[in-house]
């Protein structure tokens, strides 16, 4: 019988110190990791890790996809002359100011450009301006021009009893004048009722200082 009891002391004892050892490391376990355990923490490190590298992922795709403008971008402008209906193409250096720009901020820079040209577009007749394509190898605008053509020849018009001057192309207005056709000589008035033409700018001013009250 007290063979038994050891043999029972001998396996109890162990067993009783290996369970308050364990319950001790449990214990402390808790109390630095409160509300956790080995196995929780290595599926939440896990899933930490999981997320991050999605995030890591998700980042780069977005910026593969945006198209900006460098130093090698191509420039080209074309020039569109409304009432010639012509098109000239030309490639410039890209400006310092457009680098680093993207789509949607190059676009709100030709549209602050179209309320603002410059003084040379503004001579040459500038009415628009538009983004024909955009890319980091290549970005195009179109500008179109109306330019209004000088008069180098006029037409005496009659209209409504006063003569009006247009230019050669007898569309154009080139000056309303007080001179109505009552006031001039038969032969004359003739010329003007079927548009007398003049031919150049010093023999309408001649006309002019005559015939002028």
């Amino acid at each position: 019988m007290k063979f038994v009891k050891r043999i029972s002391l001998f396996f109890i004892l162990p067993v009783g110190m290996y369970g308050l050892g364990f319950y001790s490391h449990m214990r402390l376990q808790d109390e630095f990791y409160p509300g956790s355990s080995g196995v929780e923490q290595v599926q939440i490190s896990q899933e930490e890790e999981n997320s991050t590298k999605a995030e890591m992922q998700v980042i780069p795709t977005s910026l593969e996809g945006e198209q900006t403008i460098d130093a090698d971008t191509k420039y080209i402008i074309e020039e569109v002359d409304l009432k010639k209906n012509t098109t000239v193409e030309t490639s410039w250096r890209i400006p310092d100011k457009y680098i680093g720009m993207d789509r949607q901020n190059f676009i709100k820079e030709m549209e602050l450009y179209q309320l603002s040209p410059s003084l040379k577009d503004q001579e040459l007749g500038f009415v628009s301006v538009e983004v024909v394509s955009f890319s980091d190898e290549k970005v195009a605008i179109r500008k179109s021009y109306l330019q209004e053509e000088a008069c180098t020849s006029f037409y005496l018009v009659n209209k409504k009893n006063y003569v009006v001057v247009y230019c050669d192309d007898l569309e154009t207005v080139y000056m309303n004048t007080n001179i109505t056709l009552d006031s001039l000589p038969d032969e004359l008035k003739q010329e003007v009722i079927q548009k007398k033409y003049m031919a150049t700018e010093e023999e309408l001013y001649n006309f002019l200082e005559s015939y002028s009250s």
